[in-house]
């Protein structure tokens, strides 16, 4: 099936070390804790989309017989809509750094939302004792690499996790893979999974001359790393430039010598957002707690206004 469905079909093989084969290093410590948010009993035990679970083999390893129910468990699940997409890139050099940036195109809450991200091996000869024969291992889980909790849950906003880690002497590097996925930990539903070589990631994806990690715009040419602001986000794609979005320029407007214009406009624009919820764009919001006790209301238009007739 994995032939068959190379875009779409992304599995983790766990291994019990009960049943891992004999002289193998295939058993890790994360297999417990996986196995415990399945509730694993028998072996082997597949998990879809973290929602549906088949128990149980036929003799002599023939998983042919199996291929009918998986198959149609698969084709059920294939087609089911979902707000996420996720990209991986990063650099495998002595040491692997990745980022994985989960972006949406609808809204959806992100309460017991995480994002998981693993590492396997493909493609390993191994002798499997139950089947007392050799097979070929697939997607060997070789480290759990990060679990984070996710804070987007609005059409048009992304996030990145960034990690790395060293490798094995006993892995066949080019047979590593990072494996990220969107997961509920209540539902245990499974919204989205992307797969990617460690050989194959950009480590450039503008192509800039920076490498992703040391990028303040990943996607964004910038070979210089400008940042006016110093927020350490670049100019070039920095939506909220903190030299003309301050405290109180609310509207982001500026005199003719590109300063902060700070007037009767902002306050305008203050009591708007209090009495209306009316938000222009994203940089707009941290410019309205004129007190600063992180709380936006009447006291900081009274503020505002004070500031204004006082020349502050």
């Amino acid at each position: 099936m994995l032939e068959l469905y190379p875009e779409t079909l992304i599995p983790v093989e766990w291994h019990s070390s009960g049943f891992t084969p004999g002289g193998s290093d295939f058993d890790i410590p994360a297999y417990s804790t996986r196995a415990a948010l399945y509730n694993v009993g028998g072996i082997p035990h597949t998990q879809w989309n973290g929602t549906e679970s088949t128990v149980g083999g036929f003799p002599n390893g023939n998983w042919q017989a199996f291929i009918g129910d998986f198959t149609n468990i698969y084709n059920g699940m294939v087609g089911n809509d979902t707000p996420y997409e996720i990209e991986i890139n990063g650099y495998a050099g002595n040491t692997v750094n990745y980022d994985v940036t989960v972006s949406m195109d609808s809204d959806m809450s992100n309460s017991n939302q995480k994002v998981d991200i693993f590492l396997v091996e493909d493609n390993i000869w191994s002798y499997w004792s139950g089947a007392s024969s050799y097979h070929n291992a697939r997607n060997v889980a070789r480290e759990w690499l990060a679990s984070e909790n996710m804070t987007i849950n609005t059409s048009g906003q992304n996030e990145t996790f960034s990690g790395s880690f060293n490798y094995n002497d006993n892995w066949n590097s080019d047979s590593l893979q990072i494996i990220a996925i969107v997961q509920n930990y209540s539902t245990k539903q499974v919204y989205q999974a992307s797969i990617v070589n460690i050989n194959d990631m950009d480590p450039d994806i503008d192509d800039d001359g920076i490498l992703n990690n040391l990028d303040n715009c990943l996607e964004s040419w910038n070979p210089g790393q400008e940042d006016e602001d110093g927020d350490l986000i670049g100019d070039v794609c920095d939506p909220c430039n903190n030299l003309v979005f301050s405290l109180g320029n609310s509207n982001g407007d500026t005199d003719v010598d590109g300063n902060p214009l700070v007037d009767i406009m902002d306050v305008l624009t203050l009591a708007d957002y209090l009495a209306f919820d009316v938000q222009d764009n994203i940089c707009q919001e941290p410019t309205l707690n004129i007190n600063q006790d992180n709380h936006i209301n009447i006291v900081d238009v009274i503020n505002l206004v004070q500031q204004i007739l006082n020349g502050g």
